[in-house]
């Protein structure tokens, strides 16, 4: 098939759920052929256990918001505030690629090099592949990652990832969280520039600098901005965690006891936005730089604490 009629058709399916409802149950409307809403595997391709996904499409074409929920005795969150799924076309790029079992391939990259969103969980283990292909089955709204992201494809039953009526309780807080995420991240990144001139040097207003060879204070400096954020910039979410409540008592009640979980994981992306800026090694913390290590440490734990006074709120 000529490409630009399947550019056409696949703009055509994206465009229509652009500006509306996500989720394909939530208006009783027909199922859209994009990923929308949550999806739940009995077990995925990594050997962790079961989870939750759940799509939020974005206004730019085949761009969502991703919330993912392991499962186990305590939930654990993780998110991708900009996921990219856009069709896989073959090598003479004039059709879209399918599986063995013919279903159409999709590219699945998770944009998170120093931007909002974290998939790695506090053991640093990822939550889902950040860089993989899929493949969709429409007509039974389901997906499954394909080799060598996972092997067996759809033999394997427990990996499929199957649509679900009932979606993540969070979700919306999420995606009204990721706004946030991307103007915080900005802020920081401006800030911590000033503060990265000071130790390794650069070019400013003052003319260029030679920067200073104190990795202590450097480590310093990174704290501090960790601190000032946990102090200012977090606790005006409190407003979106309570604008998010939902009204069914059921539902508030999961959203409170789930709360905690996403929070915790919120605060730990935070800080790790700082510390992979900064090209921190917290594995290398032995005592070298003793004042800058703790200062690191204190400033990670003053942001979940920040974070978690949320849910409390």
């Amino acid at each position: 098939m000529n490409r630009v009629l399947v550019l056409f058709l696949t703009t055509l399916a994206v465009s229509a759920c652009d500006g509306g409802n996500t989720s394909p149950s939530d208006d009783g409307g027909e199922r859209s052929d994009r990923l929308s809403g949550t999806y739940r595997a009995a077990q995925r391709c990594n050997g962790l256990g079961p989870a939750g996904v759940d799509f939020t499409a974005r206004a730019q074409g085949s761009n969502y918001y991703l919330l993912v929920r392991g499962e186990g005795e305590q939930p654990v969150y993780a998110a991708v505030d900009r996921l990219e799924v856009p069709p896989s076309w073959n090598s003479d790029q004039t059709d879209v690629e399918t599986s063995a079992e013919g279903l159409p391939l999709h590219e699945w990259h998770a944009r998170l090099t120093k931007e909002a969103g974290w998939l790695k969980d506090g053991e640093g283990r990822a939550q889902l592949p950040d860089d993989a292909r899929l493949a969709y089955d429409a007509d039974n709204d389901r997906f499954f990652f394909v080799p060598p992201t996972c092997e067996g494809g759809a033999d394997s039953a427990d990996h499929i990832f199957q649509h679900q009526d009932q979606r993540l309780v969070l979700h919306e807080l999420n995606v009204a969280l990721a706004g946030e995420r991307d103007r915080m991240y900005r802020d920081a990144g401006q800030r911590y520039i000033e503060k990265r001139r000071d130790y390794q040097g650069g070019s400013g207003a003052g003319g260029v600098t030679t920067g200073h060879e104190d990795r202590n204070q450097h480590l310093l400096n990174v704290a501090a901005l960790m601190k000032a954020d946990a102090e200012q910039e977090v606790p005006g979410l409190a407003r979106l965690v309570a604008e998010h409540q939902p009204a069914d008592a059921a539902a508030a009640r999961r959203y409170h006891e789930e709360l905690p979980a996403y929070l915790r994981a919120a605060a730990r992306a935070h800080a790790r936005w700082y510390i992979d800026a900064a090209e921190i090694r917290l594995d290398w913390f032995h005592g070298t730089y003793p004042d800058g290590e703790a200062a690191i440490k204190e400033g990670m734990a003053e942001l979940e604490n920040a974070y978690l006074q949320l849910a409390e709120q």
